[in-house]
């Protein structure tokens, strides 16, 4: 029975395809990617969420692209997957993966193929219990390997109740998610306070009045427990320079070419 690895990113499933060559395994397996950030932006509608990702998080046409390719690649392979094919869905307790979980359950939900999960977070917890992830692309080929064991087959009832699970959450209006135990829906500036602390301690830390925003959005990305974009904390951090919290030196466009004084209010 051969096996379809699903992952949700890059990083995990290059792992996954290095743990599969390097241990030589005897079933025909392949890997693919969903190159998204399901944690934020639109979920509704799939032209909608490309127009939001391209305003808000692409930084040039070749990124939207890959994006793109990466979308019609995924829905090729599982229009094509035959039958006899097991899915094993790579996740952990993070709201990207978990809301992908649910995408991908709604794309199988008619299908006739197996589909099992693996949540590193639970399974960690048995073979590694002191080792604590944000997402499953922190873990290497070799820990991968050591979590195969805990694939468990989803029911039918399971399967139903998670597709319509990413019914719900695609109605819902929201652009940004945090994990609390579950999906969380929130204000797309719920992380505004963490962002103008991280800054602030930067501050500190440096002893300079401008600051790189590379280092805040660093500095942010360690404060926060969940899996984000970079790219949607740098958006926030210009929006709250727009509205006057931080000042702004050099071309905004390039997140290298500018630095930011918080200045407060």
């Amino acid at each position: 029975m051969a096996i379809l690895h699903i992952t949700f990113s890059l990083s995990t499933q290059g792992s996954i395809k290095h743990a599969i060559r390097q241990n030589h395994l005897q079933r025909e397996e392949s890997v693919i990617c969903i190159n998204d950030v399901f944690s934020i932006g639109p979920l509704n509608n799939l032209e909608e969420r490309k127009n939001w990702l391209k305003d808000f998080v692409f930084r040039d046409h070749e990124e939207f692209e890959l994006y793109e390719d990466f979308h019609q690649d995924w829905m090729k392979k599982i229009d094509r997957l035959p039958c006899d094919v097991d899915v094993w869905v790579w996740y952990s307790q993070n709201t990207h993966e978990e809301i992908g979980l649910r995408y991908v359950m709604s794309e199988f939900i008619n299908k006739c193929s197996m589909v099992y999960g693996i949540d590193a977070t639970e399974g960690l917890k048995r073979i590694q219990p002191n080792m604590m992830i944000r997402h499953t692309g922190e873990l290497s080929a070799e820990m991968l390997m050591k979590l195969r064991p805990e694939a468990k087959r989803f029911s039918i009832n399971e399967c139903q109740r998670l597709a319509k699970e990413w019914e719900n959450l695609k109605h819902h209006p929201s652009t940004l998610r945090i994990w609390k135990d579950g999906i969380v829906h929130v204000e797309e500036d719920a992380l505004d306070a963490i962002i103008i602390e991280c800054a602030k301690r930067v501050h500190v830390h440096q002893n300079e009045e401008w600051l790189l925003p590379v280092r805040i959005i660093g500095e942010t990305y360690g404060a926060i427990d969940d899996y984000l974009n970079e790219e949607f904390i740098e958006n926030r951090l210009k929006a709250l320079a727009k509205q006057g919290l931080f000042e702004v030196d050099g071309d905004f466009s390039d997140i290298y070419s500018y630095r930011v004084k918080y200045i407060g209010k």
